[in-house]
């Protein structure tokens, strides 16, 4: 039998927590979540980079006091929005499509289903030459070897 000793963990990855949620491990997530090791770092966002720097000067020699939570959701239901401010401290967040308010007007998504790869690379290359060079674009693939071809196209 296996077994993980919760309390010297630093750092955590929390990865589709909707869809576990959705599964109904909200009670395991939070006991995990409770039993990590390391404190949450300070609300105050001064304190808080001193902490995170305190604790990279630090790194290799002994474990972070501060623990590091990553959490990662594509929809945010009361749930997930609700342990996202029990245990994480001066989030990132990232909308996008708000179609509603206007606030993203500016963004375009195109969502295109294509059979080989010779059809998604061919219509990759043909959304950047079609793109200006100052805008941005966002490239999902579900495999790193995906990531990194697309990378060697670019």
């Amino acid at each position: 039998m296996a077994y993980l000793v919760l309390n010297q963990c630093s750092y955590v990855v929390l990865d589709e927590a909707d869809r576990m949620i959705d599964l109904g491990f909200a009670p395991q997530i939070e006991q995990i979540l409770e039993s990590m090791g390391g404190l949450l770092k300070s609300e105050d966002e001064t304190e808080a980079y001193r902490q995170e720097r305190e604790d990279l000067e630090k790194l290799g020699k002994v474990v972070p006091r501060h623990r590091l939570t990553a959490m990662f959701s594509a929809t945010m239901p009361t749930e997930v929005e609700r342990i996202a401010k029990r245990y994480l401290r001066h989030p990132a967040i990232v909308s996008i499509g708000d179609e509603d308010s206007g606030k993203n007007a500016r963004i375009r998504q195109r969502i295109v289903f294509l059979n080989s790869a010779q059809q998604k690379e061919g219509a990759l290359r043909d959304v950047i030459r079609g793109s200006p060079h100052d805008h941005k674009i966002i490239v999902f693939v579900n495999e790193k070897k995906h990531a990194d071809g697309v990378g060697r196209l670019v």
